[in-house]
């Protein structure tokens, strides 16, 4: 690995058709993967979370078909194809070990895309911390049951299709129902599981266990 590099909320990591020959691990940081629309509307397609691979799909492409930008200040750490090439010659279970990755991905996306056309209102918002929870307690960044989260509000409403008044309104439904807080830049949850009972939440496809082979 090479090529440490810090980048600043709302910068672009890497643009929408932009040629590369690296893929990147969140060091630091929440970004998102992101589309624009041609009247400039954003939609936030995954975040990504550190020691996240978060654009593998570079390596066989070359390029990726959508954005990724820092949501807040973010460090990474380039790998470079070439030597991608040379681990997998060298130790061809990494190749698994990438392809794990971005299956994973995969799954992520399936799930924001039931997500959005499935669940409504609260439950919508409640399974999006469920699962930024989850993957932050697997990277020890939850304590006591909260996490910083310092997204805006027009950021949540961006990933979950929501307005901002939108936005405003579950928050406080599930605050005013105990389920969860959205405070100083923290996301606060008493009870997760709780939480998951609440809209559903089976953390099954983030493939936090597996089978060795």
């Amino acid at each position: 690995m090479d090529g440490e590099a810090q980048f600043h909320a709302g910068q672009t990591i890497v643009a929408e058709g932009e040629t590369i020959d690296y893929s990147s691990l969140l060091f630091a940081g929440i970004a998102c993967r992101e589309k624009m629309s041609v009247d400039g509307e954003r939609q936030i397609t995954e975040l990504q979370v550190p020691g996240d691979f978060f654009d593998l799909h570079s390596y066989p492409l070359e390029r990726l078909d959508h954005s990724l930008t820092a949501l807040t200040e973010c460090k990474t750490v380039k790998l470079y194809h070439d030597d991608i090439d040379d681990l997998i010659d060298e130790r061809p279970r990494f190749a698994r070990i990438l392809w794990f990755a971005t299956m994973t991905d995969a799954s992520i996306h399936r799930e924001w895309i039931q997500n959005l056309g499935t669940r409504t209102g609260s439950r919508r918002m409640a399974h999006l911390f469920c699962e930024m929870h989850t993957r932050m307690d697997v990277v020890g960044l939850v304590e006591d049951g909260s996490f910083a989260f310092p997204l805006t509000q027009a950021e949540l409403g961006e990933a979950l299709g929501f307005t901002f008044v939108h936005v405003n309104r579950v928050l406080k439904e599930l605050r005013d129902n105990g389920l969860a807080e959205f405070k100083d830049r923290r996301v606060h949850i008493k009870s997760p599981e709780r939480l998951a009972e609440f809209c559903g939440f089976d953390p099954a496809y983030l493939y936090l266990t597996r089978r060795n082979r």
